[in-house]
């Protein structure tokens, strides 16, 4: 019986499935990273602070305006070269630092009455340091989105 010429040429088809296994591998590990992301936030709408020194930025946004009763989540991202502190105390919320490079998250539910909340860096970070502020304003519950 002759021998059959079936057999792909050595190494080829075995690095060809390699890279698509590969592919495959990181589509899927992506993907469960954002449904993760998707189910662990649920509900609540995040919204990302950046913190910046005033000569570079600020904070932004520096004016946030949310829902009476709306869960959010503040995702308060440090984007300098030096630290920053974050504190909205009206809502009990703050950390002392949050160094270079890093998050911090805080889960809130907004107060069911209208009112405005000012938020600030905690960190001494410049010499504008004390301009770096922003403004959490709640809405009535009528301007639910």
């Amino acid at each position: 019986m002759p021998e059959s010429n079936l057999q792909p040429p050595p190494g080829r088809w075995g690095s060809a499935l390699a890279w698509v296994l590969v592919l495959a591998a990181s589509v899927f590990t992506i993907a469960a990273a954002l449904l993760y992301e998707q189910n662990r936030v649920g509900d609540r709408r995040v919204i990302e602070i950046r913190a910046q020194a005033p000569e570079k930025g600020n904070f932004y946004p520096r004016r946030i305006e949310v829902v009476a009763g709306e869960r959010v989540r503040l995702r308060v991202r440090n984007v300098d070269t030096v630290g920053h502190g974050f504190a909205l105390p009206a809502l009990n919320v703050g950390i002392a630092e949050i160094k270079p490079g890093e998050d911090a998250i805080f889960d809130l539910t907004i107060p069911e009455h209208g009112s405005d909340y000012e938020f600030f860096c905690t960190v001494w970070c410049s010499t504008e340091h004390m301009q770096m502020r922003g403004q959490l304003v709640a809405l009535p519950a009528q301007a639910r989105r």
